[in-house]
């Protein structure tokens, strides 16, 4: 037995429910007054059983209908015969040609395999077969309360056809005395199953024609409000970027163009963050940083515009390494060029380049930078001519004035500095007379220099020594220049004036001719004076030959110009030829004013640079 009220199964002979408390008493006493047994549609065989009126025949193969408010069966309708068909695995009753079976002839049909015992009776009348319900069968068996009749004939209580109602069943249970009560219009107390089954199935309304119009209207709309979230996300991002760029921290370094005293091309680093040590290298070259600023030297120059170079920073110990991209901007370039120093006569040069629209004055004068790259020559010889015993350097500061496209104006200095080889001559001096065909030329330069005389280069020591005899042809005059030279320096150069005469007498008498000064007026000769001719004539005092020269000691006598009173006055000499005087011989030297003398622990002694040497007193 299971309650009416919640559908819990109750144990045989409960009073109550045990899930919802509901009485089970009344149920069970009006269960003995119904049917005993039960069919599928809830009616009892033994109403069957009973037979029908006695004007009717029951038909075996029509479905039974149940009058309401009646525990018999309604009066049968017959549908039409059917064609051979099985209810439920029942094999369909045997029919002879041309006639349908009788009642007694038909075999008893079961629904869901129970049979139903014959309560037709023999001699009823034939069957009024109704028509084919309008709903569908369960099973082939047409439900009951339902099946359709005509809407001129009253039921049984004498309610029209129209007014159908629609009997609760359930598939296979006996129909209790609540729902029967239900059925005939009272109003029980509802069970739980009885709410559920009232709930209505609620369906989406819908869409009429020309939804997709609808959607696409629902889509445009929502475009429109998507599109103010669009644009504040796009100002957003547009804000960031903005903000990023100019409130971004300041970069770890910068860097400009400068160009190096050798006249090359570098990038100045300058990073506040970098210790001294720190290295920076730009693509395979390098530098180390002092003050926080480091001169990175290029192997080649950068293009006119923006440049973006990577530098890699190496910090020192534990520092932290990083790379970092730099731009740089090149409007113009005035690069120092090195290569006229290798011309006959040395110069510097500064290449002018631009970008269109710029004007450039470079020391004082416009380049034409319009068609091309200019070139500004400075002439550097007189600070490469003379003899010089060590190197020295090269420097010229060029100044610049640019205007740029823009109206800007800028001003600036291309600085020059570049070492100058040293290149000093012991043979022949700087001025030599001869009245031989040859002469030695002798002296000393660097390590590693080369040395041309007359344009045509001699063999140099090692230790930078060198001595070439050289040849004169014919009597005359002839100018020969040395040049030492070394690459990445300017060369020196020291010209050697050489003449040839048949008798040193007769030049004697034209050299006297210049009127030389005497030793009364070199001895006290300045600086300026140095290279000026000069005569002297005296005893040697001491003679030796070294590096293809002759240097004397002359003791200068009263009537030479030497004061009177003050001891012996005494000019060194330096001939830079092999000279066969002596210790004690009076000789006549003539040449030019050197540079004084100064031996360690003694005075200075002035000193002449000889041409030629006469024997005996000056006449």
């Amino acid at each position: 037995m299971h309650c009416p009220e919640c559908g819990t199964k109750a144990s045989p002979g409960a009073a109550t429910c045990g899930g919802c408390g509901f009485s089970l008493a009344t149920l069970a006493s009006a269960q003995k007054g119904a049917a005993t047994a039960r069919t599928m549609v809830g009616v009892s065989l033994s109403d069957l059983a009973k037979g029908p009126d006695a004007s009717m025949a029951v038909d075996p193969d029509a479905p039974t209908l149940v009058k309401p408010g009646s525990n018999r069966p309604a009066k049968p309708v017959v549908p039409p015969p059917p064609e051979n068909r099985t209810i439920v695995g029942m094999p369909a009753p045997a029919k002879a040609e041309g006639s349908r079976p009788t009642p007694a002839q038909a075999p008893a049909q079961t629904l869901l395999g129970v049979a139903v015992p014959n309560a037709a009776s023999p001699n009823a009348a034939p069957a009024v077969k109704a028509p084919p319900p309008a709903e569908g069968t369960l099973l082939g068996v047409a439900r009951p309360g339902i099946a359709p009749m005509r809407a001129s004939e009253p039921n049984a209580e004498g309610e029209p056809l129209g007014r159908e109602r629609e009997m609760p069943h359930e598939l296979g249970a006996t129909i209790m005395p609540e729902a029967m009560e239900r059925y005939r219009g009272g109003n029980p107390r509802p069970s739980s199953r009885d709410k559920l089954a009232r709930k209505r199935l609620v369906l989406p309304p819908m869409q009429p024609r020309g939804g997709g119009e609808v959607v696409r209207e629902r889509a445009r709309k929502n475009r429109k409000r998507a599109l103010p979230v669009i644009i504040t996300a796009g100002l957003l991002v547009v804000f960031a970027v903005v903000f990023t760029l100019l409130y971004s921290s300041p970069p770890p370094l910068t860097a400009s163009v400068k160009a190096t005293p050798e006249g090359r091309e570098a990038v100045e680093i300058e990073c506040k963050s970098c210790p001294d040590g720190t290295k920076v290298q730009i693509g395979a070259v390098s530098a180390d940083v002092k003050k926080n600023t480091a001169l990175v030297t290029l192997p080649a120059p950068l293009a006119l515009g923006e440049n973006r170079l990577k530098v890699s920073i190496d910090r020192p110990g534990s520092g932290r390494d990083e790379s970092v991209g730099v731009s740089v901007h090149v409007s113009y370039r005035l690069r120092p060029d090195l290569t006229g120093l290798a011309n006959e006569k040395p110069s510097v040069h500064v290449a002018v380049e631009a970008v269109g629209g710029t004007e450039i004055t470079i020391d004082g004068k416009p380049a034409a930078v319009k068609d091309g790259p200019a070139v500004h020559v400075i002439d550097v010889a007189a600070d490469c001519t003379g003899p010089a015993d060590e190197p020295a350097t090269l420097k010229r500061r060029v100044p610049y004035v640019v205007k740029t496209e823009g109206g800007t104006r800028e001003e600036g200095a291309v600085d020059v500095a570049v070492g100058i080889v040293p290149l000093h001559i012991d043979a022949p001096g700087p001025r030599v007379i001869v009245d031989g065909e040859t002469f030695v030329l002798a002296g000393r330069t660097m390590k590693g220099a080369e040395v041309l005389a007359a344009g045509k280069p001699i063999q140099v020591s090692a230790d930078g020594s060198f001595a070439q005899r050289m040849s004169v042809s014919s009597v005359g005059s002839t100018n020969i220049e040395v040049r030492a030279k070394a690459p990445g320096m300017a060369p020196r150069i020291v010209p050697i004036a050489v003449r040839r005469v048949e008798k040193l007498a007769a030049a004697a008498q034209e050299f006297m001719a210049d009127k030389p000064l005497g030793f009364a007026a070199f001895a006290s000769a300045q600086a300026s004076d140095v290279g000026k001719a000069a005569v002297v004539s005296g005893e040697i005092v001491d003679a030796r030959t070294q590096n293809h020269q002759t240097i004397f000691l002359l003791d200068v006598p009263a009537k030479e110009g030497c004061p009177k009173g003050q001891g012996p006055c005494r000019v060194r000499l330096v001939h830079g030829f092999p000279n066969p005087a002596k210790a004690g011989d009076v000789i006549t030297a003539y040449g030019q004013i050197g540079k004084p003398f100064s031996a360690p622990g003694s005075s200075v002694v002035p000193e002449i640079q000889v041409a030629f040497t006469m024997p005996g007193e000056r006449r």
